[in-house]
């Protein structure tokens, strides 16, 4: 079964790119075929190996149709604030129903962190879809200092993820080593995963085992986000 693996979350610095770069990260080193779609134009440059969606615009059904049966996984980085146009192109569109057509499913990729204005997203975003997907909850720990602490552990946004069968993992925090190296040089993690083979050898190096550790969490997620015939779902059943 293919796989349509929407990173969603309508809040800006949630680790969505992070994210959704670190798992195309993931699917080149397994050789899975797939497709990355931004939908934020200031992605777009250089260093951008990907398709561009321009959410101002009207989508077709079609142009999602055609980049699954090309693909084993497509990749759909949704920008900050475009959730909802998502959401109603899903409903618009049947997509529920399509991609059960084309032996496909949906998971929504969430990330998060211990805000409440994250939780509230969250809890948003699981009410507009309901069951219609999977869900993938990666847990930062990227919260500005100066945000109010909202515990996961009881929390209704916890109680809402764990109700839909929601999978939670926590990504690797950046070692001390790697968030010097992208200072120095005034860069942004996902500035750094775009552009590896042009960083400095050491900042390179120490985003590459950073990298690792987080192809290690997400193969962990398995089906969820794994289409059955990769290699990383083979070697997570065998």
């Amino acid at each position: 079964m293919k796989k349509l693996i929407v990173v969603t979350n309508d809040l800006e610095g949630s680790g969505k790119s992070t994210f959704a770069l670190s798992f195309q990260h993931l699917l080149n080193n397994q050789e899975v075929k797939h497709s990355f779609i931004t939908t934020d134009e200031e992605d777009v440059n250089e260093n951008f190996s990907g398709d561009y969606w321009d959410f101002d615009e009207e989508l077709e059904i079609s142009q999602l149709i055609r980049s699954i049966d090309r693909n084993e996984v497509v990749i759909l980085d949704v920008k900050s604030g475009a959730a909802r146009i998502w959401a109603d192109f899903f409903e618009e569109h049947e997509v529920d129903t399509v991609l059960a057509e084309i032996d496909a499913s949906m998971t929504l990729v969430i990330p998060c962190h211990d805000t409440p204005q994250c939780h509230n997203e969250l809890i948003e975003l699981a009410e507009l879809f309901s069951d219609s997907a999977d869900y993938v909850i990666p847990h930062f720990n990227g919260a500005s200092h100066r945000s109010k602490v909202l515990p996961w552990e009881g929390s209704y946004a916890a109680k809402v993820t764990d109700y839909l069968g929601a999978l939670h993992f926590e990504m690797p925090p950046l070692n001390p080593d790697l968030a010097t190296a992208l200072e120095s040089h005034d860069l942004t993690l996902s500035q750094a995963l775009t552009q590896l083979d042009q960083l400095p050898r050491f900042v390179e190096v120490a985003a590459m085992q950073w990298l690792e550790q987080v192809s290690k969490a997400i193969q962990g997620t398995g089906e969820y986000v794994l289409p059955k015939n990769s290699k990383s779902h083979r070697i997570l059943t065998a």
